[in-house]
Formats: C-alpha cells, structure tokens, sequence
C-alpha cells in the first residue's frame, strides 16, 4: 500500500511508522524539528507495542512534487481544526482510486473531508489508542481502550477496500477492525472523549481519578445525557442504547485500562497548544442549538477549556 499522512505527529507517526515497519510505502508530512529527525535517525517507537526504530520512511515538510495517484491511502491526522486546509492542500493528489480516511478526534471531520473529496472516497475511523511525543523523532504508544475500526458513509464507497486496508493495518500491528456502523462507533469514541478530555485537562488528573469522586461523576453523567439527547434529534444510533448503560460501560470497562492516562487535552495545556474542544463538547453544544437542546454541562466545559486556552496562550 502506498500511504500518505498529512498531520505526521504522534498518533499520525504511529499509523505511518508501523505500516512502513510491515513493509508498505509510507510518506509523512509534518513539522520541521520533528521531521529532521525522522529523517536523520528513523521514527524510534516504544511503548505497549514495542520498541522500534523505523527507517523506511519518506518524511516531509509539504507535498510539493508529489502527483495525483501516487498514493492508495491519503490518512488525514491533523487537529480537527486543520482539517480543511489539509485537505485541501492534499486535493491535487487525489485520482480516482485515491481513498482519503479521518484518523482524528472528534465530529465533524469526515462530513469536511467529503465536502472536498466526495462521501465515495471518504473513509472513517475511531482511533482509541494514545500516543505521545518525548521528544522529536520519537514516539511512544501510551494504552489502548480497543481496536482501532474503520469504515465508509455511503454505497458507493469501495467496502471491500476499506476492509482490506482494516485488515493491513491490523497485520502489521495497529489492531484495527472494519465496522459497518462507522457513524455509531464514532459518536461512542466522541462520547468517551467529550466526558474524560475536559476533565482530565482542567483537574491535572489521569482518567482513572475520574470516577473517585462523585461529583465528577455527575458531571460525565450530564455530559452523556446531554450527547445521548442530542444524538437521538440527530437520528444517530447509539451503542449502548441509552445513557446510563453507557456510563456504566465507560466506568466499568472503558476507564480501567486507560487508567493511568491522561487526555491529549491535558498535554496541550502543558505545552500552551490550541485544543480540540471545539470538535468534541463544543460540537455537541453547536448540534444541540441547532435542534433546540439545551447543553448546560457541555457548554461550561468547553467555555473553561476556551479560558485556560485564552489564559494560557
């Protein structure tokens, strides 16, 4: 497979570095520092996958010289609020038979990504493994809470290549599924981000500090109910049906292996970053006035978010 990331930090690195690892022919696009030392000393992985130092890998800092079909697979790992302009600057590449996949955080993303590439050509996945950055060149693979899933939005789009490309990134050691129900299985990765990020990034604690207490746990419950809620307006099928057997799968079996974990969001407060919130709470609260929900939890969250960014930045 020839497979292109734009967005080549942590998570996009450990897409690309075990697929190159596996043998496939990767190309990564990211920033400066990062991409030097890929290119000078390989992509040095480790963590609960291993330890590995990749370097088979063709890194970048922009796709100029590149051309439409040199890539099957165009993985789009940038922040939610990068997506368009990442898109649209991988546009040229794009032939017929090139698929372009969100492998991102939060809502909204695909529904971007199609509006430049077509529903056809769009791929979905809920990514529920961490990975963060030490330092440049090197990534390390934090904890899993499941397999990665992919999978398409409309008919037309090519089923059994996307279950090929599942199946791929599998065998070379990012477990991953194909999943027919790719809106439901994101808007359950969606839920589990909306009710641990925030909190995880405003307290300094890991996710597991989170159910210790009940008044954090009141507010995951209200974070859900109000998802739960505004889903339902959307037409969205949720896995489990209702709220409260989805708090229970988040405490019960969700939480447990990512204990030790804290949100991405919790890192990009440390290092005075632009967060997703926008994509996650902030999304479900913008839905929700669009189908006259009120989202009182969600919106507090993502205001507090948006202070300690403006805050801090």
């Amino acid at each position: 497979m020839r497979m292109l990331v734009v967005g080549a930090g942590a998570m996009g690195c450990a897409a690309g570095g075990f697929m190159a690892k596996a043998g496939h022919e990767v190309t990564l696009v990211g920033r400066g520092g990062h991409i030097d030392a890929i290119r000078e000393r390989g992509l040095h992985i480790t963590g609960i996958w291993g330890e590995h130092t990749v370097t088979n890998l063709c890194a970048r800092t922009d796709l100029s010289g590149l051309s439409a079909g040199d890539f099957d697979l165009i993985l789009i790992a940038v922040k939610s609020y990068d997506t368009v302009a990442a898109v649209e600057s991988a546009l040229p590449l794009l032939d017929t038979n090139t698929l372009v996949c969100s492998y991102q955080n939060g809502l909204g993303n695909a529904e971007r990504i199609a509006a430049v590439a077509g529903w056809e050509r769009t791929v979905g996945a809920r990514v529920i493994y961490g990975v963060r950055r030490p330092e440049l060149g090197h990534i390390e693979v934090t904890v899993i809470a499941n397999p990665s899933a992919l999978g398409v939005y409309c008919p037309e789009a090519p089923e059994t290549r996307v279950r090929a490309i599942a199946e791929a990134m599998d065998a070379a050691g990012l477990p991953t599924v194909y999943t027919d129900r790719i809106a439901t299985t994101l808007w359950g990765k969606v839920a589990y981000n909306c009710a641990l990020n925030p909190l995880s990034a405003l307290l300094g604690v890991p996710y597991g500090k989170l159910p210790q207490t009940e008044h954090t746990v009141a507010i995951m419950r209200d974070v859900i109910r109000e998802l739960y809620e505004v889903a339902g307006a959307m037409g969205v099928a949720l896995d489990p049906a209702t709220p409260e057997a989805y708090m229970d799968v988040l405490i019960n079996r969700l939480i447990p292996p990512t204990a030790a974990h804290y949100a991405s969001m919790h890192e990009d407060f440390q290092f005075k970053r632009r967060t997703e919130i926008d994509a996650l709470n902030g999304a479900i609260c913008a839905y929700g006035l669009q189908y006259g929900i009120s989202c009182p939890t969600n919106t507090l969250l993502t205001r507090l978010v948006h202070a300690h960014e403006e805050i801090r930045l």
